[in-house]
């Protein structure tokens, strides 16, 4: 399973709505792709995101798959700071910044 997500900052109480919530093909792919995701987890977390990881995983969880040089790529357009405030409070307006 992905339980390994809990290292970077998802509560247990958030685990238990991220897989009640993600389809199967979701979690089966996080599954697969570990390395990738805690590489990409572990980044978030380097730039001040840990409570938000879930809401991250449940709303964009095309940003937990993404690879290392896209997600850096699309961060570039604003900076990691902002990325992580927009995400922490409204992280539908990714979509505007076209993240």
């Amino acid at each position: 399973m992905i339980e390994y997500i809990k290292e970077y900052g998802v509560t247990s109480t958030d685990y238990e709505s991220i897989v009640r919530i993600l389809s199967k093909e979701l979690i089966d792919l996080m599954t697969l792709s570990e390395y990738k995701v805690r590489e990409i987890l572990d980044y978030y977390n380097s730039i001040g995101l840990t409570e938000s990881i879930s809401k991250l995983i449940i709303n964009r969880p095309d940003l937990i798959l993404i690879e290392r040089e896209v997600l850096d790529d699309l961060i570039s357009k604003i900076d990691a700071k902002t990325f992580a405030t927009i995400v922490k409070t409204s992280i539908d307006d990714l979509i505007i910044l076209g993240i």
